[in-house]
């Protein structure tokens, strides 16, 4: 009774061993409602296929359509694109962000370019590289950067609102640090510890954006299998395993970068 009165607390929380338990609780009532609407005919199997059914296609997708190859070559693109797009970005951004020439000449571009609808720029792409891997890393790449650089001097913008940093700030100049110094000691710890987490964060974007750039001249990865399975007489089944597969990589790839994220940061988690 106790944990029930814990539970539905107003702003209360629970042991880790109880919020685990609803957590368990609120997966086996996702699954059991999604077997339900099919089963009770309320949705049509062929729209909505069971969660056993999805399952079995799996096999299916192994065996006949390269699951395993398409999964890497998809993971290929997306860890291509995030380390071009945080190559150029971290210190395109810091230039931006810290030499007051720079800012006030593309701050506004900067700002702009982040409204740019991303699907239909595939055919600026494929102009410039072709049709080949190249102009899927490059799409994500993009797609990436556009988010991560005014991200990276929205970081550094936020210095002078943190009494904290500040005074550091304060303490190394008093110090006679030179700028590169600053730079290194301080500003770059500072500033990379913040922008992490906005680079964890677009995970989830960084999955649409892949899935986008695979159906444009289809020739391998998870977005061609979609694509595949929704052309071939909208194969649900295979449409449905595929998703589930991209959220579950997507999933685990938020939780390994959390885990190298209080790995490299320890002291923001102090």
């Amino acid at each position: 009774m106790e944990i029930l009165k814990k539970l539905f607390r107003f702003a209360g929380e629970v042991d880790r061993k109880t919020a685990m338990a609803v957590s368990i609780l609120g997966w086996v009532l996702l699954l059991f409602f999604w077997w339900l609407l099919p089963t009770m005919g309320w949705v049509s199997p062929a729209i909505l296929p069971s969660p056993f059914d999805v399952l079995k296609s799996y096999k299916t997708l192994f065996v006949e359509q390269n699951l395993l190859y398409n999964t890497g070559y998809s993971i290929f693109i997306n860890l291509g694109g995030y380390l071009q797009a945080m190559a150029i970005a971290i210190p395109l951004g810091f230039l931006v962000g810290l030499i007051p020439f720079f800012r006030h000449l593309v701050s506004t571009q900067i700002e702009a370019v982040r409204f740019t609808p991303l699907p239909a720029t595939t055919g600026i792409f494929m102009a410039f590289f072709g049709l080949g891997l190249g102009v899927k890393v490059e799409f994500l790449a993009f797609g990436i950067f556009v988010y991560l650089l005014p991200a990276i001097t929205q970081r550094i913008r936020d210095i002078e609102t943190d009494d904290h940093l500040k005074a550091l700030k304060q303490t190394m100049w008093t110090l006679n640090a030179s700028p590169w110094m600053t730079l290194k000691h301080f500003y770059f710890p500072s500033v990379i510890s913040r922008f992490s987490m906005d680079v964890i964060n677009l995970v989830a974007v960084s999955w649409t954006y892949i899935v986008i750039a695979e159906m444009v001249n289809a020739q391998g990865g998870l977005g061609a299998m979609i694509f595949a399975a929704t052309q071939r007489g909208s194969n649900y089944k295979n449409l449905y395993a595929v998703l589930l597969l991209i959220i579950f990589i997507g999933f685990v790839q938020d939780k390994l970068l959390k885990m190298l994220d209080k790995k490299l940061f320890k002291f923001k988690y102090a």
